[in-house]
């Protein structure tokens, strides 16, 4: 039986009049909050999805401005203890023990919840990552590493965003072993980004070229959809912040051909869909062009290869219906009930 438990909510005074008061009870054992404006409070909103389990809680959430705290009272009577990994999409302003921090949006920030703390949001667009103590690496606990703010723009940040946000994506859909791993492979990440070192196991891996394979699809298709047909591997893997060996590893499962096989398949898809809305004045010599292909006997070609048929056999639609899906209702739940869960999970 898992041990795991998704929670979702969306609340705010639109529905519930005393969302602000449930939210601030909520927090009390991981965060005081303040500095919520008047304006705020009478329109406040929270909305959050996370997943607890027995080695952790990572989620993301949205909502107002405001001040987030842990002084030393709150440190002794809170029954959360551990590390808090976490991006926000805006920018902090706060301290770490005394040590002033300032983080830029985006900044990958280390939070021991052992030290007092304090953080002023300019609005909360954060995904998290909370480890009880005895299950976080030490040496993302020490006195240096509380209040640590590391720039987006610094080499691998950008792969532990990436990874944290398949992770949250994937939630609804994860086994406990696979969040397991999943987790303590964005440790490794993370630890990794600050120069620490520790000896990865074989799901950890896994887990990681998964990421890395996720970023580089992300990548291709912006760009392909915006009309670039040329790849450019190095630019792919430093926007990655992973070398070409790793980006390359990411592909090894791909029978045949690994990353550049898979950019040319996708390279024909688009031109398959090309022929597919073309206008009738439209040749095959014309797409293939358009799409990268230096030949139109070069394209026809892969396209037989890949397909079993040639393009001049693709017919254009003569209806081009868009069909709009909407998502089902999102479950609102009560934030503090689900806090307190948290708190009792991690002191358990």
């Amino acid at each position: 039986m898992t041990r795991l438990q998704l929670m979702t909510w969306n609340v705010s005074t639109a529905t519930l009049p005393d969302a602000y008061d449930r939210y601030v009870v909520g927090m009390a054992d991981i965060y005081d909050v303040s500095g919520v404006s008047e304006y705020d409070r009478a329109n406040f909103y929270n909305i959050a999805h996370s997943v607890m389990s027995p080695f952790g809680a990572i989620g993301d959430g949205r909502s107002v401005r405001q001040t987030l705290s842990r002084d030393t009272a709150l440190v002794r009577r809170s029954g959360l203890d551990g590390l808090n990994l976490f991006i926000n999409a805006s920018a902090t302003v706060g301290e770490a023990a005394g040590k002033t921090v300032l983080a830029e949006p985006y900044a990958l920030q280390f939070r021991d919840m052992g030290r007092p703390s304090a953080a002023r949001q300019d609005y909360l667009d954060v995904m998290s990552l909370m480890i009880p103590r005895n299950l976080a690496p030490a040496a993302l606990l020490t006195k240096e590493m509380h209040g640590v703010a590391l720039s987006p723009s610094v080499s691998g940040v950008g792969l532990v965003r990436k990874h944290m946000r398949s992770l949250i994506d994937e939630l609804p859909n994860l086994t406990e072993d696979t969040l397991d791993t999943s987790i303590q492979a964005l440790l490794l990440i993370a630890s990794r980004v600050l120069g620490i070192e520790i000896r990865p196991n074989a799901p950890e891996l896994a887990s990681i070229q998964r990421t890395v394979r996720r970023g580089a699809i992300d990548y291709i298709e912006k760009r392909l959809q915006a009309g670039e047909m040329v790849i450019d591997v190095d630019a792919m893997s430093a926007s990655l912040g992973v070398s070409r060996a790793t980006l390359y590893r990411a592909f090894d499962g791909d029978a045949g051909g690994g990353v550049s096989r898979y950019i040319q398949n996708r390279r024909l898809h688009y031109s398959r869909e090309a022929l597919r809305h073309r206008q009738r004045s439209q040749s095959v010599a014309e797409i293939a062009a358009t799409h990268g292909f230096s030949s139109s006997s070069h394209f026809s070609r892969l396209f037989r290869e890949t397909y079993g048929y040639s393009p001049s056999e693709v017919e254009p639609r003569r209806n081009d219906v868009k069909v709009t899906r909407s998502e089902g209702p999102i479950r609102h739940d009560l934030l503090s009930a689900w806090l307190t869960e948290l708190g009792r999970q991690k002191t358990g």
